[in-house]
């Protein structure tokens, strides 16, 4: 019978770290930290089926329910919480914004072209999605996926040119050429480039009449050939380089996941600001749903008080369940209390940020720095923010990276300008986002801000107007 213990898959061990001589309830605690709620869940219902000794208690309320843990970090008179402002489980919530991790390209780029493509061009789109690799080009030939459908290659040719103008800008080019042209197509609609339209389309001549001496870095015969002199040839190569990538998938997940879905993550911990100050939530199962099995409690005292002879290996049994079912609990307890004091240290250092939900508020910050003011091993809270989500009193659902990677800051930063300055009829281009980060004191290129931007799950501007339009 498998035990529940860091020792399950050679992953858990890497991922848990703890030293072998630590004892059975420290890797216990080591394993759950790095677990989330719908994990934990999932290991809850594995050892109740394994434990005899180990019971729900009768008389919980659902691990869904709320335990509100109180942090009063609002100095004032305010009077408690009424009965009308606690949360109520049962209330139907509103669908709530997401600060979204990571992005893979293929989902990213799916997203987008459902929103133009026809039924029958269902299946050569995800054919198409399914065929870039890593760097967001297109490893097949169109004259194969016409077979592969028994079709014309121009109605391959059709879906492709629809894949060609998906965000990024290069995504399903069939090589470095087409790449960089497809980005300087991209540029040459983007309202924000307008006054150096003709720029654009110099740069794109020289690349699409020039590639054989541009890729030779021969500039005095690519100057000859655009009739153009070596200064201009010289700029022209610097724009490439500072303005548009070599490959499409810059700043997305290498690893690619079969399924082209996504879904809203539920979190793992919910902060809310009420009239009292901040309350936290530490949702999942806790160490209170549970209770050793009081027949087994009888059962190893009668043996060891003589009163009836045991059966061979019964004493082994009942001990060994009910040591399990202990060392589960406890190890659960530990978790909820190593996550609250976690959550109360970055309460208080992060308040502003809490109270306001605004970027610019979040302080930069390490686990190293979250160790030293919980006083808890470094290893200790690296686990426990790890894959782990959170509720923000705004409603905005973050990873608990959100504290400690500065790219997140930026990508909240980001999404908090579009709420507040877009409007539908006019999105804001990249460079009108960099103009505002500009504003709040942080420099970023716009090719920086494009790359934040698709890495964190938001569409360009032209996207972002065809999904308002899509409904």
């Amino acid at each position: 019978m498998k035990r529940i213990t860091p020792k399950v898959s050679a992953r858990t061990k890497a991922e848990a770290k703890v030293s072998p001589q630590a004892s059975a309830g420290m890797q216990l605690l080591a394993y759950l930290l790095t677990r989330n709620n719908e994990e934990l869940a999932k290991l809850v219902e594995q050892e109740l089926e394994e434990n005899p000794a180990l019971e729900l208690s009768e008389e919980i309320t659902p691990p869904t329910e709320p335990l509100n843990v109180s942090i009063t970090v609002l100095s004032g008179d305010e009077s408690p919480i009424s009965a009308e402002d606690s949360f109520n489980p049962q209330d139907e919530e509103p669908e709530l914004p997401v600060c979204a991790p990571p992005l893979e390209l293929k989902q990213h780029v799916w997203g987008q072209l459902q929103l133009v493509i026809t039924p029958q061009e269902h299946p050569i789109a995800e054919f198409l999605v399914e065929s870039l690799d890593e760097k967001g080009y297109l490893k097949t030939d169109v004259e194969e996926v016409a077979l592969h459908f028994n079709c014309s290659l121009e109605t391959v040719e059709a879906v492709l040119t629809k894949l060609h103008q998906c965000d990024p800008p290069g995504v399903g080019a069939r090589n470095l050429q087409e790449c960089l042209l497809l980005q300087l197509d991209a540029l040459l609609n983007d309202p924000s480039w307008q006054s150096q339209h003709e720029w654009l389309l110099s740069v794109r001549k020289a690349i699409q009449i020039g590639w054989d001496e541009m890729s030779r870095a021969e500039w005095r015969k690519l100057a000859s050939r655009l009739k153009v002199d070596e200064q201009t040839v010289e700029a022209m190569v610097r724009f490439i380089r500072n303005e548009l990538y070599p490959y499409p998938s810059a700043g997305f997940e290498v690893a690619f996941s079969a399924e082209i879905v996504s879904s809203i993550p539920e979190p793992d911990i919910v902060v809310r600001l009420s009239k009292a100050g901040f309350e936290v939530e530490i949702r999942g199962y806790k160490s209170s749903h549970f209770r050793i099995s009081s027949a087994y409690r009888e059962a190893l005292h009668t043996l060891r008080n003589g009163n009836r002879r045991a059966e061979k290996d019964e004493g082994e049994h009942l001990y060994h369940y009910l040591k399990r079912a202990q060392t589960f609990v406890q190890a659960l307890q530990q978790r909820e209390q190593t996550l609250r004091r976690i959550m109360n240290a970055l309460v208080r250092y992060q308040q502003s940020f809490f109270f306001t939900g605004d970027g610019r508020f979040l302080q930069p910050m390490t686990r190293a720095q979250l160790a030293q003011l919980t006083r808890l091993h470094p290893s200790t809270v690296g686990r426990a923010v790890r894959n782990k989500w959170i509720q923000l009193p705004n409603g905005v659902i973050a990873p608990m990276e959100v504290f400690f990677n500065p790219a997140y800051r930026i990508a909240l930063l980001i999404q908090q300008i579009l709420n507040q300055y877009e409007r539908p009829e006019r999105p804001l281009t990249d460079a009108e986002i960099a103009h505002k980060l500009k504003e709040m004191g942080i420099q970023l290129a716009r090719r920086t801000v494009s790359k934040y931007r698709a890495r964190y799950n938001i569409y360009s501007s032209r996207w972002r107007g065809r999904m308002r339009i899509a409904g």
